[in-house]
């Protein structure tokens, strides 16, 4: 399997990431599900109210790591994928897309999507009335994967085209 089909196949087959943000130097991480589309754009929900959705309204860079969840510990196949990249709240044409992005994962039955408020307008909604969830992308600026063939804790730039 060549890098692209790496990063590819672990975004692709994990369920969660971890997301890092930063703003008025202090950083945060935290884990979160997320899915992505064929141009490796990573979608993610969160409330309003979270440190990481504050942070990145500030500071709209970003980190986060993939870890392959699958690979068994000792055998030589773990392997990551590292992106930074920039995030922002999903809006106006492109948030039907996200939702079906991030729900035809999170939900694979149709018949369960069809039991939740997955509207354009639920979605659309204003901070102002409360706490609320909103979608985010992330374009990958660049992808990192760990390089076994230089050993332990070796990452190299992989470039997607």
């Amino acid at each position: 399997m060549d890098e692209v089909e790496i990063i590819k196949n672990i975004i692709v087959s994990n369920l969660f990431m971890t997301l890092a943000t930063s703003a008025k130097n202090i950083p945060w991480s935290c884990p979160l599900f997320f899915a992505s589309d064929k141009d490796l754009n990573i979608y993610f929900t969160s409330y309003n109210d979270a440190l990481h959705v504050k942070q990145v309204a500030e500071n709209p860079n970003v980190a986060v790591s993939i870890f392959d969840s699958h690979a068994v510990p000792g055998t030589g196949n773990t392997q990551a994928v590292y992106i930074s990249g920039k995030c922002k709240r999903v809006l106006g044409t492109e948030l039907s897309y996200a939702i079906e992005v991030v729900y035809s994962k999170r939900f694979p039955d149709p018949k369960e999507r069809e039991r939740r408020d997955l509207s354009v307008e639920h979605f659309s909604l204003p901070d102002s009335v409360g706490r609320i969830d909103h979608i985010y992308k992330i374009e990958a600026k660049k992808f990192y994967i760990l390089d076994k063939k230089m050993g332990k804790d070796t990452r190299i730039e992989v470039q997607i085209k």
